[in-house]
């Protein structure tokens, strides 16, 4: 019989190795990276050094929801949209690439949970998105309207202009610039059963939007007709809203209870209240002091707000034009989304309806945000603006992520 095989013990740490600086051996190796610093360490003696990485300033970059099923089907091998292939190829391999070069972020939000949830696969689908943009992600839309709508209170109590906080890192639910971790965990979350009541909520508010596109086509309101309906439409929504959550509230169902002491508008009311008594305000005027405040022209200035009533005045203006399939299930999420993070991160890519309307008048002079705006209609362009990311990566920071994820 021969000799038996040697088998080298495993170690955490890896290579290339180079001289310890405690034991002299060839042992000191890489063992893991993340945040502001990187840990080398000897594998015979444990002696460790700490490396800080050099700062970065990732770009945050929102896709709607089917360019991360588009990068799905790209890892998993599935089905890619027909005359696109090579372009979903071509935009994998940049986004992760630059993901890895530390140059962006591609945060996942509440609208893509939702989304997810009631997709096929849907836990491969939230660990890919997650693995894919970073493992970072963005508040809830309804916490980034709320605090809209808290700075809106102030200047409406206090009688000063309105001011908003537009940096992306108001929007991010962790330190956007932290080193991505050499190693990926991920915690497999399932809310299959919440898939049912999510299709059914969408349901319901597709079939909402088909009658109100009804009415436009009987009425055929002008663009100006439905942004006014739309800017001033706050107060009886709000007091709508909170009128049917309050009712649910008496429900003995414990999961209507739930979801109606949680919902947006409670919780927004709760904090608008809590607000004025902070300010001031006594507990019989607080009440009013908020209708008002739902009222106010400071509330029509909100970038969620005014965004929203924009996108929809130009897809009513659509469907009295006949373009009736304008109003599709997933029409009301694109708008939350551009009109949720378009005023905070540096580019969207979002479907191209949504695209073009944002580039129709009076939107495309009226509306001022931050975000660049793709689509699949301007894909060539949006693959040269990752370029031209990944060409300004700074030449330590390429180093280190060389060293760090093996990238060539």
């Amino acid at each position: 019989m021969g000799a038996p095989l040697a088998v080298k013990g495993f170690t955490w740490e890896r290579g290339p190795f180079s001289i310890c600086a405690a034991c002299k051996q060839e042992s000191f190796g890489f063992l893991r990276a993340g945040g502001h610093s990187l840990t080398m360490r000897c594998s015979k003696c444990r002696y460790s050094e700490n490396v800080a990485l050099p700062p970065v300033d990732k770009k945050v970059i929102y896709l709607d929801q089917f360019i991360f099923s588009l990068l799905f089907n790209v890892t998993s091998q599935g089905r890619l949209p027909l005359g696109h292939e090579t372009f979903s190829k071509a935009l994998h391999e940049r986004l992760r690439r630059l993901v890895l070069l530390q140059q962006i972020v591609l945060p996942h939000s509440d609208i893509h949970r939702d989304e997810t949830t009631v997709f096929h696969s849907a836990s491969a689908l939230r660990e890919a998105y997650e693995f894919i943009g970073g493992d970072i992600s963005f508040s809830d839309t309804s916490t980034i309207e709320l605090n809209q709508v808290l700075n809106a209170a102030e200047a409406f109590v206090r009688g000063t202009p309105l001011t908003i906080d537009l940096s992306v890192d108001e929007v991010l639910e962790s330190n956007r610039n932290d080193w991505l971790s050499d190693m990926h965990i991920s915690v497999r979350s399932d809310y299959s059963q919440l898939a049912d009541g999510l299709r059914k909520m969408r349901d319901e508010t597709h079939a909402e939007m088909e009658k109100l596109a009804a009415r436009w086509v009987s009425e055929k309101p002008s663009f100006d007709d439905v942004l006014k309906i739309e800017l001033d439409a706050v107060l009886q929504a709000k007091i709508g809203a909170l009128a049917s959550t309050e009712r649910k509230k008496a429900s003995a169902d414990p999961d209507v209870l739930f979801n109606a002491v949680n919902s947006p508008i409670q919780r927004e009311v709760r904090n608008l209240l809590h607000f004025m008594r902070e300010e001031g305000v006594s507990a019989n005027e607080a009440g009013q002091k908020v209708r008002d405040l739902w009222g106010s022209e400071v509330y029509r200035q909100l970038p969620h707000h005014r965004i929203s009533a924009y996108l929809f005045a130009a897809i009513a203006r659509r469907v009295v034009s006949g373009q009736k399939s304008v109003v599709n299930k997933g029409m009301i999420n694109d708008v939350r989304a551009i009109a949720t993070y378009a005023p905070y991160v540096d580019a969207m890519f979002v479907d191209k309806t949504s695209a073009q309307l944002l580039q129709e008048r009076p939107l495309s002079d009226d509306l001022s945000f931050k975000a660049d705006v793709f689509s699949f209609s301007s894909r060539d362009e949006f693959l040269a603006h990752l370029d031209d990311l990944e060409a300004k990566t700074p030449s330590d920071v390429r180093e280190m992520s060389s060293r760090i994820y093996g990238l060539a």
